[in-house]
């Protein structure tokens, strides 16, 4: 089986969306259809376990009408707590929310709530966090897409790589959006790492810079 693992696609800066929660921008979206287009050539036929914000959601539902398949919310790889405050006035949508809005998430979801956190987290409470669902996925033996955030795709990255690849642990961690990693298991084999040739170079971005605003910032 295979885990494929991405970032939701760019968001809309725009502020006439529910705080804390964005929509994706029309870049997001067409990034978010190029990464369908690139699974459907992969074969990919497996589920999409989503984190349940809105500019993810949203990426796993264009992915999934693509290549036909169900997306799953996943509280697992949800976005991070980096400082107190950060999650004040955000309500973050319910299951319910979620499969009335997208047609992909199934009506019979289950999404504890609130799924979200406002403690603090550190990169080694994300990978705990993802560490479970990466085992149930794994042992289910289908192939899956994991659709999280910079610091969740992240913490699915380190986790897999520290148990089953650690030479490929200092991979770079430029999470551009609709990146796509993916991962062989059974056996282990790291098929793709952080690859974006399925974007044309104008449509790699971290959500409002360019690559090459983002790179030379990075400097």
């Amino acid at each position: 089986m295979i885990i494929h693992v991405t970032r939701h696609g760019q968001v809309d800066q725009a502020t006439d969306h529910p705080v804390g929660d964005p929509y994706l921008s029309e870049v997001g979206r067409e990034q978010a259809r190029l990464l369908g287009v690139r699974l459907e050539a992969l074969g990919f036929s497996g589920s999409i376990h989503s984190s349940p914000y809105f500019r993810t959601v949203e990426t796993a539902q264009i992915v999934a009408e693509v290549v036909d398949v169900d997306v799953i919310p996943a509280a697992e790889v949800r976005e991070y707590v980096i400082r107190e405050g950060q999650v004040d006035g955000f309500r973050g949508a319910t299951a319910e929310d979620l499969s009335d809005r997208y047609s992909r998430v199934g009506g019979k979801v289950e999404l504890d709530y609130p799924w979200w956190t406002s403690e603090i987290e550190t990169h080694e409470d994300i990978e705990a966090r993802v560490a479970p669902l990466i085992d149930t996925v794994v042992a289910g033996k289908k192939d899956v897409l994991l659709v999280g955030h910079g610091a969740s795709v992240d913490g699915v990255h380190r986790t897999i790589l520290k148990k089953h690849a650690p030479e490929h642990l200092d991979h770079g961690r430029n999470g551009w959006n609709c990146v796509l990693s993916s991962f062989r298991f059974e056996p282990f084999e790291v098929i793709n790492l952080l690859v974006t040739d399925h974007l044309p170079d104008d449509l790699v971005t971290s959500n409002a810079k360019s690559r090459e605003e983002f790179l030379r910032e990075s400097r």
